[in-house]
């Protein structure tokens, strides 16, 4: 006699940058030794990709994973999170305020709070100023893409951008002339991506910047109190590590 099959329920969720409702399951025991591991390591990039992972392993091959937007990516996460575990995540977080008394040489507190973050306040804030539309001083309008973790970790080193042609050229989706004429970037070469960016005014690199500041974002804001020196503050939650 085979053992019985275990049922595991499905959800949807919709994402920004994706159109149709996206398919999911909670993730498994098997899914949580992944994490486990990324987690005794540390290490943000393994937790980047433990997370990549389970998110492949849970929206059932119907999901280019590799292509989320970042912000998608982690709301995907706590979706994933709230239904496998709990809507409540209990984390831990270092108190840094400056004390008269303390015990390490950077005058720290350094005691370990336990912070609660209820995982279904969570949403995505886009900024008012945002546009996914960047207009060009010669008149071209382009239309750019949200950088993947994939496409960040390719032109960062040690977190510093590596090159900004090279991610413009990645991000840039569209260019529109005053004709109306659409020109997809995805149908040129790298190298003809690559000499159109850096043809690009130094005038116009602001408007750039302006994009990839107020891109939507994933974060919460809770109050956080030491219990130990008493200290206070409003505590900003954002990107994978801090609600892993």
């Amino acid at each position: 006699m085979s053992l019985p099959k275990i049922v595991t329920p499905e959800y949807t969720v919709q994402l920004m940058s994706v159109k149709k409702p996206v398919r999911y399951r909670p993730y498994l025991v098997k899914e949580e030794k992944i994490f486990l591991i990324a987690k005794e390591s540390k290490d943000e990039k393994d937790i980047e990709n433990a997370v990549i992972q389970v998110i492949k392993n849970c929206t059932f091959g119907e999901l280019d994973v590799d292509a989320l937007p970042s912000f998608d990516l982690e709301y995907l996460f706590l979706k994933l999170r709230s239904q496998s575990v709990s809507s409540v995540a209990d984390l831990q977080y270092e108190c840094r305020n400056t004390v008269e008394n303390s015990q390490y040489e950077d005058k720290r507190c350094h005691n370990r709070v336990d912070v609660q973050v209820p995982l279904e306040q969570i949403e995505i804030t886009v900024s008012d100023e945002h546009s996914p539309l960047v207009t060009l001083n010669t008149g071209l309008v382009l239309e750019m893409s949200y950088p993947s973790l994939k496409t960040a970790r390719k032109h960062s080193v040690e977190g510093e951008m590596a090159s900004l042609s090279a991610l413009l050229a990645d991000c840039i989706k569209t260019i529109t002339d005053a004709d109306g004429n659409v020109y997809e970037m995805r149908d040129y070469s790298d190298k003809e991506r690559l000499e159109f960016v850096e043809s690009i005014g130094l005038y116009d690199l602001k408007k750039f910047e302006q994009f990839f500041t107020t891109m939507p974002t994933l974060k919460h804001v809770i109050p956080f109190k030491c219990n130990r020196c008493g200290y206070e503050e409003m505590m900003t939650l954002q990107g994978l590590a801090a609600f892993f």
